[in-house]
């Protein structure tokens, strides 16, 4: 018996190059904030919804169809994130917003979730990719510090922290796309 077998190649783009460049836009304008340059701002939500949340919805699920756990859960998990941050800083509850203490939770979870992703890139060949988890843990947990003591100079070292998170995915979204040229 002949037996032939068909091997069907994966054309499509790698969903990588979006989400970490919707992650690196959204990251880089609430870094600015907290950096002090420019005070609150509707720039920031809409940054959020639609470019760190929106944006890395569809790559997470753009990963899920070619089949990459990694990055299904990184973008959408990310994506949530940046809505709920979103939500979190236009809808407060009543007259009550929410608290520093209830924000440093918020953000230490989010870095305990990003703590587990970056343990999973140590297993990729991918530098970069490895550089930008150790920042966002970094980022997570001291933005995270800082709303628990509400000191300034950790705010802006948190700021700090994500601009260079934001560069540091914008660098790689870029090596992607360009890569692929």
């Amino acid at each position: 018996m002949n037996e032939q077998t068909m091997k069907i190649a994966d054309t499509t783009a790698n969903p990588g190059a979006l989400g970490l460049a919707g992650f690196s836009l959204a990251t880089l304008m609430l870094s600015f904030h907290n950096m002090g340059l420019f005070g609150e701002s509707l720039t920031v939500v809409a940054m959020a919804i639609f470019v760190g949340g929106l944006v890395q919805l569809l790559a997470g699920m753009f990963a899920w169809k070619k089949g990459n756990t990694f990055e299904t859960v990184a973008f959408i998990g990310f994506g949530v994130f940046w809505l709920s941050f979103a939500y979190i800083s236009i809808a407060p509850f009543g007259a009550v917003a929410a608290s520093n203490f209830s924000l440093g939770l918020y953000l230490l979870l989010w870095g305990i979730f990003g703590l587990g992703l970056f343990f999973g890139t140590l297993k990729m060949s991918n530098k970069a990719l490895i550089i930008v988890f150790a920042l966002l843990v970094l980022t997570f947990f001291v933005t995270a510090a800082a709303h628990f003591v509400a000191v300034a100079a950790i705010a802006l070292a948190a700021g700090i922290c994500a601009f260079f998170l934001g560069a540091a995915a914008f660098h790689t979204a870029m090596k992607i796309v360009l890569d692929g040229i």
